[in-house]
């Protein structure tokens, strides 16, 4: 997206739970062989839902808070890579004037219908800006915001089925997007994501490992899964599944857990932020909610110390 209009300044946003105290993430990062990393993940619910959930999060005073907001969120928690699912381009337009000094990249999944016909990414969001729609009508998808330069050409791969589905559950379009930058002093791949029941985390992380090879990776997104699933073990790591990843979530020193605070409305956790276990710790995470809710989700934001090689 091009980098266009002023910054303004977002309102505070309400804490809801710490999950480790910054003395410890200072302690850590004071280690000159290391480096902060501060990340966000975020499930906008830009669209609405065929539950109708966000509804009240769509309203005209919160839409037009809505770009500020996040935009002062990401400022005030300095953060490196923000992820975020089930947005519209039209918000990727209003952020971007936000924070011109990051570098958003977007992939379309889906154009955002109703039952009743149109699109309702550019029903909903066309009072705000004019940049509703992008060349391929998908209004709805993946974007990431990343505070280095995007380098070579990011990663934009839509997603099988390659789970069961459930009796009567709908097969939903998912994809995984991820680009090359700096991320602190390395050259890092930083992605987001956002599956169903029918697309197994063990699709995506192979697909980051294809194209991430051997740099750090950050995957953010929403999994649709509560931390013990069985199908999040190939990606944890740290004595907690079979994979390569820590999460932000899991703690700093052993033992580690998966777990962590909810992140939806009704109380579940499936919003996440994983990191290379070879390249980062995890150092803590925090649940926002804003005020007034702007989503059915939450915000998770946290940080990662790196390591310098």
């Amino acid at each position: 997206m091009r980098k266009t209009g002023r910054r303004r300044r977002g309102m505070a946003p309400l804490v809801m739970t710490v999950v480790l105290a910054g003395p410890a993430v200072a302690a850590a990062a004071s280690d000159p062989g290391t480096y902060r990393v501060n990340v966000l993940t975020y499930n906008v619910c830009g669209a609405n839902n065929r539950d109708n959930t966000c509804a009240d999060s769509l309203r005209p005073e919160r839409r037009r808070a809505w770009a500020g907001k996040v935009a002062g969120l990401i400022r005030a928690r300095d953060v490196d890579v923000a992820s975020f699912t089930e947005m519209c381009y039209a918000q990727v337009d209003l952020l971007q004037r936000e924070l011109p000094d990051y570098h958003l990249v977007w992939f379309g999944i889906d154009r955002a219908g109703t039952r009743s016909g149109g699109d309702t990414c550019r029903r909903l969001w066309s009072d705000l800006t004019p940049r509703t729609t992008p060349p391929d009508k998908k209004t709805s998808g993946l974007a990431l915001a990343v505070k280095g330069p995007i380098t070579g050409r990011p990663l934009r791969r839509m997603l099988t089925v390659d789970s069961p589905a459930l009796p009567g559950s709908r097969v939903h379009p998912r994809g995984v997007l991820c680009a090359r930058s700096s991320v602190g002093p390395r050259r890092s791949v930083s992605c987001v994501t956002h599956i169903s029941g029918t697309e197994s985390p063990a699709q995506v992380e192979r697909l980051v490992t294809e194209y991430a090879g051997r740099s750090p990776v950050i995957l953010g997104g929403d999994f649709n899964r509560k931390p013990e699933d069985p199908q999040l073990t190939p990606v944890y790591g740290r004595g907690l599944g079979s994979g390569r990843y820590t999460e932000v979530g899991a703690g700093m020193y052993s033992p580690q857990r998966r777990g962590g605070a909810p992140t939806t409305k009704d109380g579940g956790k499936i919003d996440y932020v994983f990191a290379t276990e070879a390249d980062f710790r995890a150092a803590g995470a925090e649940v926002v909610q804003m005020k007034p809710e702007l989503s059915d989700h939450r915000a998770l934001v946290g940080t990662f110390i790196g390591r310098v090689p």
